[in-house]
């Protein structure tokens, strides 16, 4: 916490030298205060009001998180302007013209990263299957401030094209109660498709309420797995809440008193022998699920680190960040999410969907 708050007030320093040198019309103490008000102000709007359903608070949320990320590319801006001036040179009019094109340019790349969603195939081998299963996996949809019901028409639209035989959710459908009570229902179009959906709760999904989001997921006609085992032909799908992997781990998104992934499965009837996927939202616990002969994991939660250079701490932070890995004789794959949290902006990263093909081993 301390070293982010150092990291925070060093920018708000550099951001108002910039500044001061491209429009020295307002003194350094006023670039100040101008950068370290709108930090402030954002950083407690995205607080206060991050699960609201007023709609003047879903507005504060989504300027603190526009402004957030404007703060957070300019600073990079600067940055790499700084390091073309080490060589070329630029006079300052020009080193404000390149800095403040550079933020226009990240802003746009920002914007599609998100907005667009980026398909992936992968195939990943099952012992025990017969025949291919073709399998979507949807993971951090996060209905909310940023993303509505025309989202949720956009992935229907593009599960509907790919023709998969089975949808894998693992949370995170929701991050905020805006299309909550309201007469147009947001996963409306949902409830259109006839192909098995199977979902797990993120930790976003319980800080809006789990009851209530399990209930809305329901109502679309969508199998909401709750620390059970199911069948979808001869696949064994073992969907977990979302919670810590034993009694030794802590996760700050995840309650420390719920029970653990080891004591879940371990109460379960799970069968070894069984061709088996375990939905999670997050990518823990992979030692007791592997224990349990479990085949693949499919998470998310990561985002891959959504904007750079949170990209970089990511990596830091999961074991299992982005991507297919192995662990033992166990795939894993974590996808980087649909939606996006605080800002509607990637860098570094694009929403995706996964299209796997579970072929026999």
């Amino acid at each position: 916490m301390t070293l982010t708050i150092a990291l925070m007030i060093g920018a708000i320093i550099y951001l108002s030298n910039r500044f001061t040198l491209y429009f020295p019309y307002l003194q350094k103490k006023s670039w100040l205060w101008i950068f370290s008000s709108l930090l402030i102000l954002s950083l407690l709007g995205m607080i206060a009001f991050s699960t609201t359903s007023n709609p003047l608070g879903r507005l504060v949320f989504i300027l603190g998180g526009i402004i957030c990320s404007l703060l957070l590319f300019m600073l990079l801006a600067n940055l790499i302007t700084d390091l073309f001036n080490l060589i070329f040179r630029f006079s300052v009019g020009k080193r404000a013209l390149f800095s403040i094109g550079l933020v226009v340019v990240l802003i746009a790349i920002g914007f599609w990263n998100a907005y667009s969603i980026k398909i992936k195939e992968i195939s990943i081998p099952i012992q025990g299957l017969s025949k291919e299963i073709r399998a979507l996996h949807l993971t951090d949809i996060h209905l909310g401030n940023y993303w509505g019901k025309n989202q949720a028409k956009r992935i229907v639209s593009k599960v509907n094209e790919l023709k998969p035989d089975v949808i894998f959710n693992t949370g995170d459908m929701f991050d905020s109660k805006a299309h909550f009570g309201k007469k147009e229902d947001v996963l409306e179009p949902f409830k259109s498709q006839s192909l098995p959906h199977y979902f797990v709760y993120g930790n976003h999904d319980e800080h809006v309420g789990t009851k209530t989001v399990i209930q809305q997921m329901r109502n679309a006609n969508i199998n909401v797995l709750l620390n059970e085992i199911v069948f979808f032909g001869e696949l064994q799908l073992i969907g977990l809440n979302n919670m810590i992997p034993d009694k030794n781990s802590f996760d700050p998104h995840a309650n420390p008193n719920s029970e653990t992934i080891e004591q879940t499965l371990n109460s379960l009837d799970v069968d070894k022998q069984a061709p088996t996927i375990v939905l999670h939202h997050r990518p823990e616990g992979v030692k007791y699920m592997q224990g349990k002969g479990a085949d693949l994991l499919l998470s998310g939660h990561t985002h891959a680190g959504q904007i750079f250079p949170f990209t970089l701490i990511a990596k830091l932070m999961f074991g299992y960040n982005s991507g297919a890995y192995k662990y033992e004789d166990m795939d894993i794959y974590v996808s980087e999410g649909i939606g996006t949290i605080f800002s509607p902006i990637r860098l570094g990263t694009r929403s995706e969907m996964t299209l796997i093909r579970l072929i026999p081993k």
